[in-house]
């Protein structure tokens, strides 16, 4: 009869298309219970020579031809992986994109935003330098007035000389009077 030997599980997987059978008989001479298709994957509990006790995904056991797996994944589970992990570098190189698109145009407002300051700087720049050369001519021509009298004190002197002329030239008049009158004003 048929000899088991217990087998540590292992992983295999079914062939390129095909729909395998999955019996409750080790020999397949019944009907079988469930089909697995190419790419799923069993664990591998016994083997026999011609057939495998297998576990499947959803915890059932049972009994499928041995030949029909393989301990590699076949080229279309491969293949389909492969798809499924490009696609998802397409979409993080998509997003990536995205994101370097955003901070080209980020970088490009702040090299603008550096360009009009540069460009302010360098007309306040040349309003500080017109403003001191104004200073310049100011404060020199201070220094050249510097002696003078202001027009408002100039003025006030003035009148107050010719008050103060006025009351001294009266007081030698009067004096001069008196002086020759016997000390008698006379008008």
């Amino acid at each position: 009869m048929m000899t088991t030997a217990p087998v540590c599980a292992e992983i295999a997987y079914v062939t390129d298309q095909l729909r395998l059978g999955v019996h409750q008989a080790a020999d397949a001479s019944d009907r079988a219970f469930t089909n697995i298709s190419s790419g799923d994957r069993v664990d591998i509990l016994e083997e026999t020579n011609y057939y495998a006790f297998v576990k499947l995904p959803d915890g059932r056991k049972g009994w499928v031809k041995k030949n029909y797996l393989l301990a590699d994944k076949p080229a279309a589970l491969i293949v389909k992986e492969m798809k499924r992990e490009r696609d998802d570098a397409l979409g993080q190189l998509e997003s990536l994109q995205t994101s370097l698109a955003a901070r080209e145009a980020r970088v490009n407002q702040m090299e603008a935003e550096v360009t009009d300051r540069a460009a302010a700087a360098l007309a306040e720049k040349e309003e500080l330098i017109a403003l001191r050369e104004i200073r310049t001519d100011l404060v020199e021509r201070l220094e050249a007035y510097g002696f003078s009298v202001p027009g408002g004190l100039f003025f006030a002197g003035l009148a107050a000389s010719l008050v103060i002329g006025s009351l001294l030239g009266w007081w030698w008049l009067d004096r001069r009077s008196r002086a020759r009158h016997g000390g008698f004003r006379i008008y």
